[in-house]
């Protein structure tokens, strides 16, 4: 995400809300926050660490923020330029996320140059290999499998 916020700089903000540490068993050095000033603390060193140009907003100890957008963990949002919710992805993949920031900054362009956009709703089921390192299964790929191999949804 760090990378999108480079290459989309100027023309979205990128917010990383840093809800819980997500793996305190697999980092000893990060563990389970004990209080406010030491999640902040992580939240901190892990910006610098990472040299993130994305804003750091740290939740409370009871998680009430990651709780009001789901609760689950590695969600994805994209906010258009009026607030509205234009994405919403139940696990972070960059190709998904990519095609929504494009199609939000697309649409505010068109809307400065007088051209009346509509917004309107649509859903699409995701899927990931469970195997650590490899990427999601791009949506032709998975319409090209059902199609031509006839395997049931």
């Amino acid at each position: 995400m760090d990378q999108f916020a480079r290459e989309f700089n100027g023309r979205a903000h990128f917010l990383f809300i840093y809800a819980r540490e997500a793996h305190p068993d697999s980092f000893p050095q990060y563990p389970a926050h004990r209080s406010i000033e030491h999640k902040w603390r992580h939240a901190r060193d892990l910006q610098r660490r990472f040299q993130s140009p994305r804003t750091f907003l740290v939740d409370g100890l009871d998680g009430e923020v990651h709780r009001l957008y789901s609760g689950r963990p590695n969600m994805s949002w994209v906010f258009d330029h009026a607030g509205r919710i234009a994405f919403k992805g139940g696990w972070t993949v960059a190709q998904d996320l990519r095609q929504a920031l494009e199609s939000v900054l697309q649409a505010r362009h068109l809307k400065r140059e007088g051209v009346r956009v509509t917004p309107y709703y649509k859903e699409t089921m995701g899927y990931r290999a469970d195997q650590e390192g490899l990427p999601a299964i791009p949506e032709q790929t998975r319409c090209h499998q059902r199609t031509c191999h006839n395997t049931p949804d």
